[in-house]
């Protein structure tokens, strides 16, 4: 039975990035949707498709379109109520929106999210679950709640199994392969007014909070098998986990190591050795003791942000990962020599 529209379902567009812009284009190929007016915020590199990326689509179907990251004020609330919107979807938003604001839209806001709600909401989830060692991710796609994160009745939601060597870049491609799939039959269900909302289990939340670049950092003297799950856990499209180390075959310059791709691998012998110390030795790869007597085997590394192999980044016995005391101060003091302290 062929589908009775009236008129078009007018959806009102906030977001950013490839997922956004996925969402965006499909909703206006769908000759039942209008989108009356595209917004769009500050880009992160993480999240791909440029600002740029929105404002060409908006010119191109001739759709307003406007950029902020507080989508709170009054003038962008007025913009959004003469839109009379019947839905809105917000992709990758990077604040919570008001009350006023989802009352612009008869239905309300649309979220997707990458998280099995009500556990896992917040910022970085597929990181923080692989940290956690989860067996499984959901992706959600939600109503929003004024002023909150996450929150809000659930339309649709779906499982990603982790497996014990998944990357977050893996999660990330199959979450928004998924997502905006899901966000499209969010959008078909509320308009033909088959979506069944259920609501979330507040005493089940778990709130997962940001992690910075600095959080990659290695610290050798875990096991080998924590050190691989932080750069399964920290890689692309994250800035990945890293550790410094004073090169003793350019004058001891600082330089940091970027690791993308490793194993863990017990030594073939007995042997003793300093966590972080780069082993040679073992035929043709690079091999680094953790503070569990495992080893971690480079295999896709960058020094300074250059691609490199492993065996050319490191050719002598007597180079060691991370700074000591002794380093940090030489620095220290080179610093204040500069400055004329």
């Amino acid at each position: 039975m062929s589908e009775k529209i009236v008129r078009p379902y007018r959806v009102g567009f906030l977001g950013r990035g490839s997922l956004g812009y996925q969402v965006l284009s499909e909703l206006l190929r769908d000759p039942n949707v209008q989108v009356p007016v595209i917004f769009t915020c500050v880009h992160s590199p993480e999240v791909g498709e440029s600002e740029a990326s929105f404002e060409r689509t908006a010119a191109e179907n001739d759709i307003p379109f406007y950029s902020t990251n507080n989508i709170n004020k009054q003038e962008w609330i007025d913009i959004l109520r003469d839109g009379k919107l019947d839905l809105a979807v917000a992709m990758l938003w990077v604040n919570t929106v008001s009350a006023p604001v989802i009352e612009t839209a008869k239905a309300g806001f649309l979220n997707l999210h990458g998280g099995k709600l009500p556990k896992y909401r917040g910022n970085a989830c597929g990181t923080w679950a692989i940290l956690n060692g989860e067996s499984e991710i959901g992706v959600t796609v939600h109503l929003m709640e004024p002023g909150r994160l996450d929150s809000g009745p659930m339309l649709l939601q779906e499982l990603i199994p982790v497996t014990p060597d998944a990357l977050v870049s893996e999660l990330t491609d199959e979450v928004n392969r998924r997502g905006a799939r899901m966000v499209i039959d969010a959008v078909r269900l509320l308009r033909m007014g088959h979506a069944r909302p259920l609501e979330q289990d507040e005493d089940q939340a778990l709130r997962c909070y940001p992690r910075l670049p600095r959080d990659g950092e290695i610290d050798w003297n875990k096991s080998a098998n924590s050190i691989w799950t932080l750069i399964r856990a920290a890689g692309r499209p994250y800035p990945g986990a890293f550790s410094f180390f004073s090169d003793v075959f350019d004058k001891g310059r600082i330089k940091k190591l970027t690791i993308w791709g490793a194993r863990v691998a017990e030594h073939p012998t007995d042997f003793c050795a300093v966590p972080g110390h780069v082993l040679l030795d073992l035929g043709k790869e690079v091999a680094v003791p953790c503070g569990d007597g495992k080893l971690l085997m480079l295999e896709e590394i960058q020094i300074d942000g250059v691609d490199v192999k492993p065996r050319k980044a490191f050719r002598s016995a007597r180079q060691r990962l991370g700074l000591d005391t002794e380093t940090l101060i030489r620095l220290a003091e080179q610093g204040m020599s500069k400055q004329g302290v």
